[in-house]
């Protein structure tokens, strides 16, 4: 039950904030942060209670036998951290959304909601309910886009819409085709990879999920929505954008391929490699053009994403955790820049790199803070980032040399944007927009808690290497074995 209560009780505090908000408008920030922080709870129990074993935990219930659908959750170390990372966020939008005035009852109650989703695509291992908290998703995201969004929000959130929606039917149509395919109709992804399928059958249906993950990843060619979408969301739907959507795509793409499709993933991973070599590069190069401070971190987005596809699709145990770690350290350092520009446009209401500067001199918290996630971004030693993407270049070269070398040319571009950013923001003296008060407590408590984590896992790495340990292990294992 307790991993059903991690998806649950995000979901009913979602319905109880709405309702407390109804009669008291203030009430329902304090609903969300109790079930919120109840699932923390929950999350806790189950490490503690956890099985010795490939699982920590496993729920089977029956849901429709007739259909060959049940309710099966599961939870390694790597969901145990996705799902840890999803409350964490959750928890840290509400404190962030904790004064807002327009209807700040259904805002908190959407924060829940995409937490309970994004908790469904962590934990569900029956095909078909995966695919539903996968669909699920969109619906809080696009609330918090065309709702609470700026200026030309409606477009962004449709776009954002049409690209996820579309490319769910690809994902949609290899699992009813993977439940049909053997003996008796089931959608269990673990008898599904006992009894194996096809190699030509594997190819299409990776090709299936495969797309849905990587527009949600994103990688170009399939990143379109991803700049609009950002630029117009609000600072906590640009946080839960950067934080947990794009991360279920690259949780997807870790978990699902090498334990359903092994040899699919050999035949497709050299054009995952390619994929990803290309974004990588051309995040960084489009990022360096940017004047808008949200439209340069969503292109950031792209190229660190891109690295993350090279580790899964690269096969090997560094790039593997590599892959890993840029996971959980994205979200980190990704989730803070947002929430540092957000705060600067609450106060001079432009994110214009041409019209800001000299924050070291006005706001000297907001200057510590920028340095120090900009340091992540950059992949600087003593940060999460750098040990990740550390892994995937020495897994690269394993693999192929010329993809190791791209990865480091990425590293230098990121260089320009960073700096470029750092130096518009944060030196000089400002154009036309000045900031004058600085990061208030509410908005500094979060920023302390995404840098402890930025920081924490990147001198002790081995919390984040240990959990996602089994995981790896098994990937590594199902690509080995299918290999000729």
């Amino acid at each position: 039950m307790a991993l059903i209560a991690l998806i649950l009780l995000p979901f009913l505090g979602g319905i109880f904030a709405l309702i407390a908000g109804k009669a008291e408008p203030t009430a329902a920030r304090i609903v969300a942060v109790v079930f919120l922080f109840c699932g923390v709870l929950a999350l806790a129990w189950t490490y503690q209670h956890a099985e010795a074993g490939r699982w920590m935990m496993m729920t089977r219930e029956p849901w429709a036998p007739a259909m060959g659908m049940s309710i099966i959750l599961a939870i390694d170390g790597l969901s145990f951290i996705m799902v840890a990372l999803s409350l964490a966020l959750g928890l840290l939008t509400v404190v962030l959304s904790w004064n807002a005035t327009d209807r700040a009852p259904l805002l908190h109650a959407t924060l829940c909601w995409t937490v309970a989703a994004s908790n469904g695509v962590f934990l569900a291992f029956d095909l078909v309910l995966f695919a539903f908290f996968w669909e699920l998703m969109l619906v809080p995201s696009f609330l918090l886009i065309a709702i609470w969004g700026h200026g030309d929000r409606e477009a962004a959130a449709i776009k954002f819409l049409i690209y996820n929606a579309i490319a769910g039917l690809g994902l949609l149509a290899a699992v009813f085709w993977i439940g049909a395919s053997g003996p008796t109709v089931s959608f269990d992804a673990f008898e599904v990879a006992e009894r194996g399928l096809p190699a030509t059958a594997q190819i299409w249906l990776l090709l299936g999920f495969a797309l849905a993950f990587m527009v949600k990843l994103p990688v170009p060619p399939f990143h379109a929505w991803l700049p609009d979408a950002h630029t117009q969301a609000p600072t906590v739907g640009s946080i839960l954008l950067a934080g947990l959507l794009l991360k279920t795509g690259a949780y997807g793409l870790f978990r699902f391929p090498t334990l359903l499709f092994p040899q699919g993933m050999e035949v497709l991973a050299p054009y995952g490699l390619i994929l990803g070599a290309f974004g990588t590069i051309y995040g960084a190069l489009v990022a360096c053009g940017q004047t808008d401070a949200k439209r340069l971190v969503a292109y950031t987005s792209v190229a660190h994403m891109s690295v993350v596809l090279m580790g899964i699709c690269g096969g090997v145990h560094f790039s593997l955790m590599g892959a890993g770690i840029i996971m959980v350290a994205h979200a980190f350092s990704a989730s803070a820049l947002f929430l540092l520009i957000g705060a600067v446009y609450d106060r001079v209401h432009t994110r214009d790199l041409r019209e800001l500067g000299g924050l070291q001199r006005s706001a000297p918290r907001f200057a510590a803070a920028f340095a120090l996630f900009f340091s992540a971004t950059l992949a600087m030693p003593g940060t999460a980032n750098f040990l990740g993407e550390a892994l995937v270049i020495t897994g690269m070269f394993q693999v192929n040399w010329l993809y190791a070398s791209i990865t480091l040319v990425s590293l230098v571009v990121s260089v320009v944007y960073g700096t470029r950013l750092f130096q518009r923001i944060v030196f000089g003296t400002p154009r036309k927009a000045q900031v004058t008060v600085d990061l208030s407590f509410r908005e500094l408590g979060p920023v302390v808690v995404l840098a402890i984590g930025t920081l924490l896992f990147g001198v002790l790495p081995q919390f984040l290497m240990t959990g996602l340990d089994p995981a790896v292990n098994s990937a590594v294992e199902a690509l080995r074995a299918a290999t000729p």
